[in-house]
């Protein structure tokens, strides 16, 4: 099954939009849900967040950006052909100091994007806030 971002309902948040690609719920995969960010200029992703059981990649595409990652929300600066394996349990989030739109592709398995299973975090997605 072929899946294009622009073939797909843009997921609007606060400074970034998300495109949910592969997933159970849009094409029916088993194991992995896989989608795309764009980060606008001097924005983050809130709220951060670890997954129970999900393991993730951010690879990025074009621009640059920090991963927070860790309890200590450590920086780690990332640019096109990066790629970061995030464990399960492990804090993580975006952010864009710079001028120019940061694309990132995030994979995850098992199967399941976060705001579908825990709404009042996509509300607060929606407002920019942390959790």
């Amino acid at each position: 099954m072929k899946v294009n971002p622009y073939e797909v309902e843009p997921i609007i948040l606060s400074q970034r939009i998300n495109y949910k690609l592969i997933d159970p719920t849009t094409v029916g995969s088993k194991n992995l849900t896989f989608g795309m960010v764009v980060v606008e200029p001097e924005g983050i992703c809130e709220p951060g967040h670890d997954h129970e059981e999900q393991e993730e990649i951010f690879f990025c595409l074009s621009g640059e950006g920090v991963v927070l990652i860790g309890d200590d929300k450590a920086e780690w600066n990332i640019k096109p052909n990066d790629a970061v394996f995030i464990p399960p349990h492990t804090y993580h989030n975006l952010k864009n100091p710079y001028k120019f739109p940061l694309c990132v592709l995030w994979i995850q398995s098992p199967a399941g994007w976060v705001f579908d299973k825990h709404p009042d975090l996509k509300k607060l997605a929606e407002k920019g806030v942390e959790g």
